[in-house]
């Protein structure tokens, strides 16, 4: 029985990760917590238009003759995560579990884009832009997850973070079938720009409820 049980466990922790309890960030006391939404909110917009462009670059040169309708019905590997997903639920949400969220987000997305650095660089046909927009976007996450994390620390001291979901899709972004490959890749951008355009909008959200009382 015990035995069963541990394979139990290692089986569910397969699908997330888990992090440090404690935020511990140097430096948040540099900028005003003004300033430091600023930055993220510039930073998260300018994010998910980098992955608009790649979205629709990549559907108009390997998924528009394949009809890719179905690929909104494909579930993202962040689809686990209890992120609001209107604006009421999103008033009813506290501060803390908002900016958890979205960290939740970023890093989820950490290893993936790694994974897509690569697979761009080798896809047949890709362009360069379209390669150096990914590696970008990779950047632009690590340092939006940073930004992140200093507001959460400066709003909420001593705040904990939430596990994220594993991405479990490299397999198929590396299949042997181009046409499974290109599905994988089309979809994985459209997730990509939703959670970044989720952040951005989070990120604006929780600035007014800080900064000006939501009075906006």
């Amino acid at each position: 029985m015990l035995q069963l049980l541990l394979v139990s466990n290692l089986l569910l922790w397969e699908y997330v990760v888990s992090l440090p309890l404690c935020l511990e960030i140097e430096g948040s006391n540099e900028l005003t917590i003004e300033e430091l939404f600023d930055d993220a909110i510039g930073m998260a917009q300018y994010t998910s238009n980098l992955t608009t462009q790649i979205s629709e670059e990549f559907d108009e040169n390997f998924a528009k003759s394949l009809g890719y309708k179905a690929r909104n019905s494909s579930t993202c590997h962040t689809a686990s995560l209890l992120t609001p997903e209107n604006n009421e639920q999103i008033q009813q949400t506290q501060l803390d579990d908002l900016l958890k969220g979205m960290i939740s987000i970023s890093r989820a997305w950490y290893h993936p884009l790694e994974k897509l650095v690569h697979e761009v660089a080798a896809l047949n046909g890709a362009s360069e832009t379209m390669l150096l927009k990914v590696k970008e976007v990779e950047e632009k996450n690590q340092e939006l997850l940073k930004k992140i994390k200093e507001i959460l620390v400066r709003v909420h001291p001593g705040a904990e973070e939430n596990v994220y979901p594993a991405w479990m899709g490299l397999a198929e972004v590396r299949s042997a079938n181009e046409d499974t490959r290109h599905f994988a890749l089309s979809n994985i951008f459209r997730c990509l720009h939703s959670d970044t355009d989720k952040v951005a909008t989070y990120l604006e959200i929780v600035k007014c409820r800080v900064i000006h009382n939501n009075n906006c």
